[in-house]
């Protein structure tokens, strides 16, 4: 029987902490028990106080490595932030591969956090679509969890993660495999894969002014304040003036670091190096994004005598209101710098749209479903409805629509989808599962329940109709059934699971997705006191 204390769980939060940079709250010990259930019989260790003290000693390293991937979230795929990988295809690395080319060296991109590979394979995709050759390009990718870095050098991967890859990408830079795809060997030999922990105090292999572009995203939200702070030191060395560090979608450095300036890219927020270091610091970052509006592009501002240019890149400040604060622009489609000025606004044209051809209907409905996998929800929306309109009686396509209308906050006609197909085929399970989906979404967590019961009234071994059920009924406060639901889904997953008809962007369908969360909240349930009357 193992022996796992709350002082063991404080020591290995401190541990970790200490060794990785990692900051675990006792909201997160669920999490820390559960991996202990794993790592201590792997090594024969009964009680956590000898686990943390076997970390602690000379031979502990080798066993970090392996608790890391345990309490860290390794998940990523291809093009993942549609609107960063916007920014990097039309701005940022055209002009780094021009930098470097006129400089006569290679273009230097390190993906730091890398995980499975999919994010420096994407950054290759790019490059090679735009002409570079591997002998141009130092794409370099680190990652702590060693499992993860010999995944991504094998580079293969399961069809579902292949829903953000083009038609004409995967016919170039992917072969079929049994059970997924695999990175064409030219492709694969574009990156170098290392160990690398991100928390270190140096980094031998990193040398000054080097980088072009640094991703790490999606990582720092796991280290405390002194860790994120040296490391966006130790970045900032390593990039060029006028390089980019690109962070996750909802990571910023407000009020935590201050060397950086602040840049928007094609609706993406990213952070530059200044090309000057008494340039101005970034500020609080806009809190809310809008949506560029429709084509073609207009400009909110008074026309401005011209821009201000720093190197290659227009810098487009917004304009002083008088007697006031300067306003957040509504120009879309190049850079502008998020700082305080005294200046005008400017934009360019961007490309123009490139629709796609008419084809049969199941690849139309692909089509849309990767616009929805990149963001493009207008677009895909569009798509959608002419499908159906053409195509009345393909569920999965009204099945998607209604998905995307959720996604996109549009509750009622989402209702009404739903309603319809429900109506037509009350057989359908995805109707009542996606109806669910949608109901939760606005807080209609009664509604949710109920259409929850009737799909798996129709479909009892369904795991993630289980699962939803469980998040439900946590909702509702009902504790209890929500442990009786996680656990149904777990047992579920003994027998095959059916893909959904339709498509929902990162739909956790995969059985050990759904096992995974399954057991991360049902541990954390366990700690809880069961509700009375639940």
């Amino acid at each position: 029987m193992l022996t796992i204390g709350k002082p063991a769980l404080e020591q290995l939060a401190a541990l970790l902490l200490e060794r990785a940079g990692l900051r675990v709250s006792p909201d997160g010990f669920a999490g820390l028990r559960l991996a202990l259930k794993e790592r201590m019989p792997a090594l024969g260790i009964a009680d956590a106080d000898d686990y943390v003290r076997r970390l602690r000693d000379r031979q502990g390293e080798h066993e970090l490595r392996a608790l890391l991937p345990l309490v860290t979230v390794t998940h990523t795929e291809f093009f993942r932030d549609p609107r960063q990988f916007k920014a990097l295809e039309a701005r940022v690395l055209p002009e780094a591969l021009k930098r470097a080319r006129r400089e006569g060296r290679k273009v230097s991109i390190w993906s730091a956090g890398c995980a499975t590979g999919e994010e420096p394979y994407s950054i290759a995709m790019l490059l090679s679509d735009m002409g570079a050759s591997r002998e141009e390009v130092d794409l370099w990718a680190t990652d702590l969890n060693q499992s993860a870095i010999e995944s991504a050098r094998l580079g293969r991967y399961p069809i579902r993660r292949m829903a953000p890859v083009s038609r004409e990408r995967m016919q170039r830079y992917f072969t079929p495999t049994e059970d997924g795809y695999e990175i064409v060997p030219s492709l694969r030999e574009w990156v170098r894969f290392d160990g690398l922990n991100l928390a270190a105090p140096v980094f031998a292999k990193v040398q000054h002014a080097t980088f072009d572009v640094i991703l790490c995203r999606n990582v720092i939200i796991y280290f405390d304040l002194p860790t994120i702070r040296g490391l966006m030191d130790r970045f900032y060395a390593a990039l060029r003036p006028g390089a980019f560090l690109i962070l996750g979608y909802s990571e910023s450095l407000f009020r935590v670091y201050d060397r950086f300036e602040m840049v928007e890219v094609e609706g993406a927020f990213l952070y530059r190096r200044p090309r000057l270091e008494g340039a101005p610091r970034a500020p609080r970052p806009i809190e809310r994004m809008d949506e560029p509006p429709p084509r073609p592009i207009t400009v909110t501002q008074p026309p401005a005598p011209g821009p201000r240019h720093s190197g290659e890149f227009p810098v487009v400040v917004p304009a002083r209101a008088p007697g006031g604060a300067a306003p957040a622009p509504t120009i879309t489609g190049e850079f502008r710098v998020v700082v305080p000025a005294q200046t005008e606004s400017v934009t360019l044209p961007p490309a123009p749209d490139r629709k796609p051809a008419l084809r049969a209907p199941a690849e139309r409905l692909a089509e849309a479903a990767r616009r929805v996998a990149l963001g493009e929800f207008e677009g895909a929306v569009e798509d959608l409805q002419a499908l159906c309109a053409s195509e009345p009686d393909d569920i999965a396509c009204h099945l998607t629509l209604g998905n995307v209308y959720s996604v996109m906050g549009r509750a009622e006609e989402a209702a009404k989808v739903f309603a319809d197909v429900s109506a037509r085929e009350p057989l359908c399970v995805e109707a009542r599962v996606y109806g669910a989906m949608a109901a939760m979404q606005v807080g209609r967590n009664e509604l949710a329940k109920s259409e929850l019961a009737k799909a798996l009234f129709l479909e009892p071994t369904l795991a993630l109709a289980h699962y939803l059920a469980a998040q439900v009924s946590e909702r509702l406060g009902e504790h209890e059934s929500a442990r009786r639901s996680y656990r149904n889904a777990i047992a579920q997953l003994r027998f095959p699971q059916r893909p959904l008809a339709g498509f929902y962007p990162d739909l956790p369908d995969a059985p050990e997705q759904i096992s995974r969360a399954a057991r991360y909240a049902l541990a954390a349930l366990e700690e809880a006191p069961v509700a009375n009357g639940a």
